[in-house]
């Protein structure tokens, strides 16, 4: 009854929308699919369009709802630091940004929840950024590889059902195009950025900055272009530490004596578990200070007026230090605590007396302890893009992404007595490989009724990890290799699809799919067991599959309104990590599941879209049964994260997304972009355990309203107000964290942005703006696990040539 009662109350909104205006008339019909030029600058608002498709190549994924975001849009409307907030208003997409510099903004979208980021793909002019070998938080997407000032249009594909995307499309998939020059330009920007935070005895201003510089030409076929990204910032801390209140024990004599023999930890806290359980807060992790450079360079050259190629590199080098732990905790002499450790300088889970609760609390040393990690990374890419006969069309193009993670972790707080400069190091090595061919028609067989796709695709991707013991962390020395886990998996698709507009505004597609996945060379050698344990050295067979997804829709498009149903039978395999992981870190442990199996599933979608002029309103009705669903399950006991990978028999999800927005709303200087996506996930078959049928998916909110409003107070003048709202939701599957605004819960949150643009005169072809901005106006206390940015400020000046 509750998910027909939700169906129900978005087919009366879409009503309610599509009467709160009447249609004016206007010379030109405004279609979804917006293919002038004349049309495209009608619609600048986030509006759906095929111009990052119609280009060079036809649109060959108009079976899924599809939104679009232009890039000129965003640098006016939202306050943009990196590429991932580009996204920010889209419906049914979930970034788990936690501070502005984040290496870990996962994605999420729609029924896949952020953790969940091996079911969403990220491109990047073709080449894919997503991580084809990590998920959960280490598996975020790479969006420091493109910056957002070089973005022309980006736009959010819902769901598995075009056959030229793998079943990683399980949510969506995000693509993003960036320009090229057409003659000589260059551009310069510079932005400060600036949060007023608060929490966990805390109150400081955390500054930083961002700075972009770019320069491009075109000689006659041949165009060049590259640019350099600087981005430094202080985010606030990630982990508020806090610890479950025991009540001491005291029966007996000896529980009396050992009671009064405890160490003190005075200070701290009142505060709760996600679970609602009383504790003590003692303190927190310390600042994040991202620092990221982005070189990056692009060619191109034009073949003919519909043929280019592209040749792209970029390298990153990325450094992320948090050394600055805060303890709240002071010993009996008033000395500083920064928590439990062995003679030896290892942590220890030490149990301490907190006279002013009259509490027991255990307090790790190692949550005190400082680490650093820098990523090197190389990308690049050739494609061939654009009309290679008078029919014919192709989209080509080979990629290559390598990166050398090292993170190093001391075992306490380098302030601690105990500290003997112990710690840990990891090497992480991973590089994926890229090959997509694409060939499309929209004259198959000669017929003008007749389109057809057709393509190959290749992925390779491998990774490695190796954990070590340090003697001397600050020297970076590594004295026992402790974790090697490395393993490869390879995937070989063919698909194709064709369309066949078989009456006036009626069209049938249907494709299919054909993958056969490998996995190679995979190994889990643990040396913390002991040397006759049968887990310690485990060497994994090579293994395969292979699948076949069949995609179907059905679409009709009389006048202003069109009507898609949508269909597929999609299969997603695991990655590297969710098989071969298995890690003993500081503060968490990771466990290997070698012989998981393929997720799959049945979508579908129902469309309906009314054109307004200038804009429209559009309903999307989707239904997702997935088995085998692979779930990240983690346990934290006294610290110490455990986290496997599991497989989930069924779910099933119910939902709508509805979206209305115009420019020149009733004919005033004002833009309206609103959307609101309403849906339930639950567990629906589980043998494995039954006590979870019928809980709420994790990480999945119910409702979620984004909201834009832009006024146009002159010419030179555009002011915009942004609200983003989501519901509450769990982040367990056993659904039991419930309290809120405490680490390890989600909450519901209600973030109001702000921002105005002022644009100078141009002066001899100089065109320069500046602008201002508050994220977070309000300045809510709000969590997703992780504390989210407070009261946010950001100034930013534009020069461009």
């Amino acid at each position: 009854m509750r998910k027909i009662a939700l169906l129900v109350s978005a087919s009366c909104l879409t009503g309610g929308i599509v009467m709160a205006e009447p249609v004016l008339a206007d010379d030109a019909k405004t279609k979804k699919s917006v293919k002038t030029t004349e049309q495209t600058k009608e619609m600048p608002e986030m509006t759906v369009t095929d111009a990052a498709t119609t280009k060079l190549f036809p649109n060959t994924a108009k079976a899924t709802p599809t939104y679009v975001i232009e890039g000129a849009d965003v640098r006016t409307k939202i306050n943009a630091t990196t590429v991932e907030d580009t996204f920010r208003y889209a419906p049914g997409v979930l970034i788990r940004k936690r501070y502005m510099g984040d290496p870990n903004g996962t994605l999420g979208i729609r029924t896949s929840n952020s953790f969940q980021t091996a079911h969403s793909m990220v491109y990047g002019d073709g080449m894919p950024l997503h991580n084809p070998l990590r998920t959960t938080f280490s598996g975020a997407p790479r969006w420091s590889m493109v910056s957002p000032s070089e973005i022309e249009t980006s736009e959010v594909l819902y769901g598995p059902f075009s056959a030229q995307y793998s079943g990683n499309s399980f949510g969506g998939v995000v693509n993003m195009t960036t320009k090229m020059p057409e003659k000589f330009e260059a551009e310069f920007d510079a932005t400060g950025m600036f949060q007023t935070m608060h929490r966990s005895g805390r109150n400081e201003t955390l500054e930083g900055f961002k700075t972009f510089i770019a320069a491009g030409d075109k000689f006659d076929k041949f165009s060049i272009w590259g640019s350099y990204n600087h981005f430094e910032n202080q985010g606030q801390p990630q982990t508020i530490n806090a610890a479950a209140q025991t009540t001491p024990v005291l029966n007996t004599a000896a529980q009396r004596a050992a009671q009064a023999a405890l160490p003190r930890a005075n200070g701290g806290q009142n505060y709760q578990l996600a679970t609602a359980a009383p504790a003590v807060a003692y303190g927190d992790i310390g600042i994040s200070q991202p620092i990221t450079d982005l070189f990056k360079m692009k060619m191109g050259y034009d073949f003919t007026e519909e043929l280019q190629g592209r040749f792209t590199f970029a390298y990153e080098n990325r450094q992320d230090t948090v050394d600055d732990p805060n303890s709240l905790l002071t010993n009996a002499n008033g000395t500083t605590n920064w928590g439990g450790a062995t003679a030896a300088g290892v942590s220890a889970n030490t149990n301490y007396y907190d006279p002013l609760f009259n509490k027991n609390i255990v307090v790790p040393g190692s949550v005190f302890g400082i680490s650093s990690v820098e990523r090197n990374a190389l990308n690049y890419g050739l494609s061939l893009k654009g009309k290679i006969s008078t029919n014919w069309k192709i989209d080509t193009t080979a990629s290559y992404y390598d990166a050398k993670n090292h993170s190093v972790t001391s075992n306490l707080n380098p302030n601690s007595p105990q500290n003997q400069y112990k710690g840990q190091i990891v090497d992480e090595k991973p590089w994926w490989a890229t090959y997509d061919l694409k060939l499309a028609t929209d004259k198959f067989l000669g017929r003008d009724d007749l389109s057809f796709m057709g393509g190959y695709q290749f992925n390779h991707a491998t990774l490695g990890l190796k954990t070590y013991n340090s003697n001397n962390y600050a020297e970076q020395t590594t004295s026992g290799l402790t974790n090697d886990n490395a393993g490869t998996t390879q995937t070989n698709a063919v698909f194709s699809q064709m369309e066949w507009r078989f009456l006036p505004d009626w069209s049938l597609m249907a494709g299919a799919r054909y993958d056969y996945w490998q996995t190679m060379d995979a190994h889990v050698y643990d040396y913390t067991l002991p040397a006759t344990s049968k887990l310690r050295i485990q060497n994994y067979e090579n293994r395969d599959a292979s699948r076949i997804s069949p995609k179907a829709s059905l679409e009709f498009s009389p006048n202003n309104w069109t009507f898609r149903y949508s269909f597929s039978k999609a299969y997603r395999f695991p990655i590297a990590e969710e098989m071969y992981s298995s890690q003993s870190r500081l503060n968490s442990q990771t466990i290997a599941f070698p012989g998981l199996g393929p997720e799959h599933g049945y979508f579908h979608n129902l469309m309906a879209q009314y054109d307004i002029p200038r804009g429209y309103v559009r309903a999307n009705i989707f239904y997702d049964r997935v088995s085998d669903e692979i779930s990240n399950t983690t346990q934290v006991v006294n610290g110490q994260t455990t986290t496997t990978f599991l497989p989930i028999d069924q779910t099933t999800a119910v939902g709508v997304d509805l979206t209305f927005q115009q420019n020149d709303f009733f004919k005033l200087p004002v833009d309206v972009m609103f959307n609101t996506t309403i849906m339930d996930k639950e567990i629906t078959k589980n043998a494995r355990n039954p006590i979870l049928v019928g809980n709420q998916w994790d990480r999945i909110p119910r409702l979620q309203i984004n909201g834009t409003l832009t006024y146009h107070v002159m010419p030179v003048l555009d002011g915009t107000v942004g609200v983003r709202y989501r519901s509450d939701s769990f982040q367990t599957l056993t659904n039991t964290d419930v309290a809120s605004q405490v680490m390890g819960g989600t909450d519901e949150s209600t973030f109001v942005d702000l921002k105005a643009v002022y644009k100078l005169p141009v002066y001899k072809g100089l065109k320069s703006s500046v602008s201002a901005g508050i994220d977070n106006v309000f300045d809510a206390n709000a969590f997703e696990n992780h504390p989210f940015p407070q009261r946010s400020y950001f100034v930013n000046a534009s020069l461009k040539y």
